[in-house]
């Protein structure tokens, strides 16, 4: 119908020569069409609130929707006999486009987005869910580290002496605990050169595990300084997130804390890793869940505005036909 109506506006144009404009029995036609397609896509919002009777499959609905819409905007064009006209015809007019190519915009995430999440989302969940879940694979966290490296109060305790944990605890009030490590402890990441540098000159090897006494704790101490630096990350995604948000950056910096400690943390900076992927995970389906949705508002509007100025230039062409 489209190519026909085009192709006739074209004949007659042709004829006429010189471009008819929407006053002209094509042009109005054109126009008509047009407008009444705009209508029907309006349709679209009473049908989601009157979608229990069951007037028509939604998939129908919205085959309808995506063609028609398609179409209005060549017939538009067509309308406007190549012209912009005056300020409200040109303002009518790239509504219209923005409407269309927002469409189409979402039509693309919609079909496109859906399949990347399910190849790159392995650990997908429900997006309102994402907090929860996140809270609750830090609560198994902790009792991962309590279980292998003993509680963390403790281990510092050793590692400090009782009389420093408790000059810094003074110093520091209520924030001892979380400022004590950052402002004592060197990560153990960074460590790691430090250490290989002086077992090289030494020529000393000193076999570590996770837990145990005297230099035997350095696995525990090194693996508690690490998840105090990973932990706010496994909460919420963006803190720390120029390390653990980017892939890379983050394998780098697990592969730094493998080197500072001994062959028994794997099992527990192995879970550590996997944890901080499937947080990044959560984050970036996150923001693929918004570029899922987020074009739908400027969609409404700018239907929403177009119908407004085309009940208006209705108006204002009958009044001076």
């Amino acid at each position: 119908m489209t190519i026909g109506l085009i192709g006739w506006y074209g004949f007659e144009s042709w004829s006429a020569g010189v471009w008819l404009g929407g006053g002209s029995l094509p042009g109005l036609v054109l126009g008509v069409v047009a407008a009444a397609i705009i209508g029907f896509e309006m349709l679209l919002w009473p049908r989601k609130a009157l979608r229990r009777m069951r007037l028509l499959p939604t998939k129908y609905w919205m085959s309808a929707h995506l063609w028609f819409g398609f179409a209005c905007l060549p017939l538009g064009l067509v309308h406007s006999g190549w012209h912009l006209g005056g300020w409200l015809t040109t303002l009518l007019l790239v509504l219209l486009i923005l409407t269309v190519f927002s469409g189409v915009f979402g039509l693309i995430m919609q079909n496109v987005l859906p399949t990347a999440m399910w190849k790159r989302l392995p650990a997908e969940t429900i997006v309102g869910e994402i907090d929860r879940v996140a809270a609750s694979l830090v609560t198994d966290a902790d009792q991962m580290m309590v279980a292998a490296c003993g509680p963390r109060d403790s281990v510092m305790t050793m590692e400090l002496g009782d009389a420093e944990l408790t000059r810094f605890r003074e110093l520091l009030g209520e924030q001892g605990s979380a400022e004590m490590t950052r402002m004592i402890v060197i990560g153990a990441p960074r460590d790691a050169e430090r250490r290989e540098r002086f077992a090289g000159q030494s020529g000393i090897t000193k076999g570590r595990g996770v837990t145990g006494g005297g230099e035997q704790r350095d696995d525990a101490r090194s693996l508690w300084v690490a998840y105090d630096e990973l932990r706010p990350f496994l909460l919420d995604g963006a803190t720390r997130g120029e390390v653990f948000g980017d892939a890379s950056r983050a394998t780098g910096w697990f592969r730094l804390l493998r080197r500072a400690c001994s062959a028994e943390a794997e099992r527990v900076i192995g879970p550590l890793e996997r944890l901080a992927d499937q947080r990044r995970q959560f984050h970036l389906q996150r923001r693929m869940h918004g570029w899922l949705h987020a074009w739908l508002p400027f969609h409404i509007a700018f239907s929403v505005g177009l119908c407004v100025l085309l009940v208006a230039h209705i108006f204002f062409a009958l009044r001076y036909w």
